[in-house]
């Protein structure tokens, strides 16, 4: 998939992720991430997937892969939290983004309270103050 990237000459950080969403690194150490709306990957992290995928497991009792805080200390852990809601706040963006162009496509706030689980009031009181509302 290719990396999200801005119009020319246009650099709007909504379309700019800048960490991956799997190592948590930013894109100043990771360089090009490969984004979709919701996550970005690195290279580094893409290869060690491409990796476990080709793998040929032949135990079907194979344990799942750990979490990524299995691996971490405290100290560790800790310094990843800020990362971690850096990344909820970029998911945040996105959806804000998604619901300014619903919007601008004249979708209702009733339509767009459905499409996420909420009451139009909900949908209206929640999002009326983001980017193109």
């Amino acid at each position: 998939m290719p990396p999200e990237q801005p119009a020319a000459g246009h650099a709007e950080p909504l379309h700019q992720p800048f960490m991956c969403s799997f190592c948590l690194r930013g894109r100043e150490e990771t360089g090009v991430l490969a984004a979709a709306p919701t996550a970005a990957v690195c290279r580094d992290c893409a290869a060690k997937a491409l990796r476990m995928l080709d793998a040929h497991h032949t135990s079907a009792s194979d344990p799942l892969p750990g979490t990524p805080w299995e691996a971490l200390n405290n100290e560790e852990l800790l310094i990843r939290l800020p990362r971690v809601a850096e990344a909820r706040d970029q998911v945040e963006q996105h959806l804000q983004r998604w619901v300014a162009v619903a919007r601008e496509r004249n979708i209702s706030w009733a339509a767009i309270g459905t499409a996420l689980g909420m009451s139009r009031q909900s949908a209206w009181e929640r999002f009326r103050s983001g980017p193109g509302a």
